[in-house]
């Protein structure tokens, strides 16, 4: 068998899981998209939630000129840069202190970065949810030390929505970075302090150029976690201010109309492919900079 028979034999199991998987959905998504709404209740009771068959361009064209659907797209990939940014400026300070640790601390350290993560994600919303409440720990301390007078609101407001997905998202950033700075040459920081660089100066000519393409695929990592969040938004968010993810769940089984959320959700692909393609476009490449 020849070498590339047997790369494609190896690679074909992947390549059928992606297919049948990722790469079908979405043909059927943008599929759905292209139908009339069935104009029907219920769960399946009464008729179909869209008419098979047609062919239409009515959602897209609904989508195009809606000041709600662009309202919400707006808020969406704003939740998205913030979080992202959040993220990069508390996970970069972990992630090299974990660098910094002794070999024989680090199993332990990383250890604390990823159990929050094996938890069940509904436990640890509601869980926040009753720490950010009126009456929970954050506002009772402020409120004991005379900080604030009355209740800040934590919850049902953006305040609660940037911190339950920042919370969500920043172990993957913290061990995204981390997994970048591990691949550092050492030495080049020993020679900078060697040459009589200062910490600062070899922090900031050495090992800060040299992360930056950790520090980029983390944040773009990031910037797509939140880009889809739905569970933050939904339980700690207002009405007022969701998501794309939350509205697509929402015109699904409120209004049961599938062609429109088969078009948000298109939208929101198509978003996510545009910022992975721009963030691949302009990712930096690692260097020392010059004295």
């Amino acid at each position: 068998m020849k070498k590339s028979s047997r790369a494609w034999c190896w690679a074909a199991p992947s390549v059928l899981l992606l297919v049948s998987l990722l790469l079908w959905p979405m043909i059927y998504l943008v599929r759905l998209s292209l139908n009339e709404g069935g104009s029907k209740s219920g769960f399946g009771i009464g008729g179909s939630f869209y008419k098979p068959g047609t062919w239409t361009l009515e959602v897209y064209r609904t989508l195009a000129t809606e000041h709600y659907f662009w309202q919400v797209t707006w808020f969406t990939v704003w939740l998205g840069f913030f979080v992202a940014a959040m993220c990069v400026l508390l996970g970069y300070p972990v992630a090299h202190y974990l660098w910094q640790l002794p070999r024989r601390w680090k199993p332990l350290a990383l250890a604390c970065v990823i159990i929050p993560k094996l938890s069940n994600l509904l436990v640890t919303i509601y869980g926040l949810k009753m720490i950010l409440g009126d009456h929970g720990p954050v506002n009772e301390t402020l409120m004991t030390l005379g900080i604030i007078k009355e209740p800040l609101a934590l919850q049902h407001s953006v305040t609660g929505v940037v911190i339950g997905k920042t919370l969500l998202v920043l172990p993957y950033t913290i061990l995204l970075i981390w997994a970048g700075l591990e691949r550092l040459d050492r030495t080049l920081i020993s020679a900078a302090r060697g040459l009589g660089a200062t910490g600062w100066q070899t922090f900031s000519r050495v090992t800060l150029p040299l992360s930056l393409p950790a520090l980029a695929a983390g944040a773009l990592i990031s910037l797509i976690w939140a880009l889809g969040a739905f569970i933050s938004p939904y339980l700690l968010g207002s009405p007022e201010q969701i998501t794309l993810a939350v509205d697509v769940q929402r015109q699904m089984f409120e209004n049961l109309h599938w062609p429109r959320a088969a078009g948000e959700g298109v939208a929101m692909l198509l978003t996510l492919a545009l910022i992975a393609g721009a963030g691949a476009l302009l990712r930096p490449k690692s260097h020392v900079l010059p004295r």
